[in-house]
């Protein structure tokens, strides 16, 4: 039961928790928090960009 859990949503969640922390570093910390959280909130759209300009899946039959 624990394996299927984590395989759906072990992507979601890191992502949920990397935004998260990335908009609590932007709002309260200065110089290394100002990386995390260009990072930490740029990742949603990085990987919103992946999935709608990737490569062209074959149509299935």
């Amino acid at each position: 039961m624990r394996r299927p859990f984590w395989r759906l949503w072990g992507w979601p969640l890191a992502v949920g928790l990397a935004s998260g922390t990335g908009l609590v570093t932007a709002l309260l910390a200065d110089g290394w928090g100002d990386w995390w959280s260009w990072i930490g909130l740029g990742m949603p759209l990085l990987l919103a960009a992946w999935h709608w300009w990737g490569p062209p899946k074959e149509p299935q039959p």
